[in-house]
């Protein structure tokens, strides 16, 4: 595998200024850690006024290091949090259609799942099942969990060139499907899910008109497809390679991979099944092979890397450049997201 095992940009590093420090857990791989250096940004309003000051050095190192944590900070609540992420542009999609079961907290914070603890979620890239896509993903740990619940993270800025030739020129010949299912409209978001598709259609587009979920999909190149028992599966054609619109590096942008779906066939059959599976699949009703499934999940998981939280870290990602997840966990856990661009 190839890495990004430039060393750190000192210029970048003193732009930040003199009361602060970074590291990284490993050479060359996201994200960089930026911790207070003596009692200065301690204080709340002063470390407001420095993320203000900071802001265009923090951005160049995200894009960099494929994305930073404040740690250590005075950031114990949700409008810590808030600060922070108001001073980028909100997704202007926001979270509609989403996959993850979740609600708004306040202004742009939100839960980050309510998948059920025992379940982890596997690296991915933020809405990769969408044209539109968040440029950034927030997250902040207000309660870690006293077991396991870390947030995983993948270098995915190689995941391109680390891939089969030939199985990229298939990929990218064949093209993808997604698809996204909802369950029937219901009363309230349940407090969590062991399966994401029980999740009602009317929580994820925020309406209870079937005809506004049709406007929402006919805005967003989303083709929804309607069920008997009321439940719902939306279909688009998305492109499984892309240039990063800074670095201009090849990205892989895609959950093809995941082992549920990626050697099925998207068939008219399975089209009007009403349990049709959510995932990804390729185009002309090609499937991946079991060891190229297997290949490409050998790449992500020796991308892939964790460490414990600490209540009120903050993480900033690029999201094209470094996919997250999540492991299970016991015990409670307050980990807040929000969607930037």
């Amino acid at each position: 595998m190839n890495t990004n095992s430039e060393p750190l940009d000192p210029h970048l590093i003193d732009a930040l200024g003199k009361d602060v420090q970074c590291h990284e857990l490993q050479t060359g791989r996201p994200p960089l850690f930026i911790e207070p250096k003596g009692g200065e940004l301690l204080d709340r309003a002063q470390f407001r006024a420095w993320t203000r000051r900071v802001k265009p050095v923090l951005e160049q190192l995200i894009t960099k290091h494929g994305g930073i944590v404040l740690r250590g900070f005075p950031t114990p609540e949700t409008d810590d949090f808030a600060d922070i992420v108001n001073q980028y542009p909100p997704f202007e999609d926001g979270y509609v259609g989403g996959r993850a079961p979740r609600t708004q907290i306040s202004g742009k914070v939100m839960e980050a799942t309510r998948l059920e603890a025992s379940a982890g979620l596997g690296v991915h890239s933020e809405m990769a099942y969408r044209r539109h896509y968040p440029k950034r993903i927030a997250f902040f740990s207000r309660v870690t969990a006293p077991v396991g619940g870390a947030t995983t993270i993948a270098d995915a800025r190689n995941f391109a060139y680390d891939m089969a030739p030939e199985l990229v020129a298939k990929i990218t010949e064949l093209g993808i499907r997604s698809a996204l299912s909802y369950g029937p409209k219901s009363a309230a978001v349940e407090k969590s899910y062991a399966d994401m598709d029980r999740h009602g259609w009317n929580h994820a587009f925020n309406t209870e008109d079937p005809a506004e979920v049709e406007a929402l999909c006919a805005a967003r190149g989303l083709e929804p497809l309607w069920h008997d028992d009321g439940s719902l599966t939306v279909f688009t054609t998305l492109e499984p390679f892309m240039c990063h619109p800074v670095t201009g590096k090849k990205l892989y942008r895609s959950g093809l991979h995941r082992s549920h779906t990626a050697t099925l066939v998207l068939s008219t059959d399975i089209r009007k099944n009403q349990k049709y599976p959510t995932g990804m699949f390729l185009g002309k009703e090609q499937r991946l092979e079991p060891a190229e499934v297997d290949h490409i999940n050998a790449i992500c998981d020796k991308a892939t890397l964790r460490w414990q939280w600490r209540d009120g870290d903050v993480m900033i990602l690029d999201n094209l450049q470094v996919w997250h997840g999540r492991d299970a966990y016991e015990g409670p856990r307050d980990v807040q997201v929000a969607l930037l661009d």
